[in-house]
């Protein structure tokens, strides 16, 4: 019986040992949001009007009717970069992340597939998210700097999005989230959209 117990101590500590070093190996990676595309806005795509800079309200009248409606669907998609710069290979069996814009969330969700990230490279991982933002363009103040953003024009201020990211690993038949949250702050720039 003790010999029974002395074994299944020394699995929970190797376990353990396991656990905290493939954490330590997802602190080591760093996150970037490399780009989005496939960008609608209200039902229209305008990822090529954010690129050049030439967004022009006029051109969406479904932004009236959102206002409205207090529904003013956007969607996109999100690449985040992963890059391992250790010398072993890191899974990540899935993350949940929440996207905020200027502090308030957008949308939160779990992206729910394997990723593996070889050692001295990046992997890009795409999120698509769906949400309504009319909570974000009903502030007046966010609306003009928001638009005047995607218009290009001089008087636009940065725009700050962040992205918090929580790694999962599998650990045996146990998933295990990452404690806390990783954070990407990233200025938006017209670079960014493909």
């Amino acid at each position: 019986m003790k010999k029974i117990l002395f074994i299944s101590f020394i699995v929970f500590i190797s376990s353990g040992c396991g656990v905290s070093r493939k954490i330590s190996l997802l602190e080591q990676c760093r996150y970037d949001l490399k780009s989005a595309d496939s960008v609608y806005f209200a039902g229209r795509d305008v990822s090529r009007q954010i690129k050049t800079r030439t967004f022009d309200l006029g051109s969406i009248p479904e932004l009236a009717i959102g206002l409205i409606r207090k529904d003013i669907p956007l969607s996109a998609r999100l690449n985040i970069g992963i890059n391992n710069p250790g010398s072993k290979a890191i899974e990540i069996n899935q993350f949940d992340y929440i996207i905020l814009f200027k502090g308030q969330e957008l949308v939160n969700g779990t992206t729910e597939r394997r990723i593996n990230v070889n050692p001295d490279e990046t992997t890009v991982v795409p999120i698509m998210i769906r949400t309504n933002i009319y909570s974000i363009l009903s502030d007046k103040n966010t609306r003009q700097e928001i638009f005047s953003y995607l218009r290009g024009t001089e008087s636009a201020k940065s725009s700050l999005i962040s992205i918090k990211i929580r790694p999962s690993i599998r650990v045996g038949n146990k998933l295990i989230k990452y404690p806390g949250y990783i954070t990407i702050d990233k200025e938006l720039n017209n670079n960014m959209f493909n």
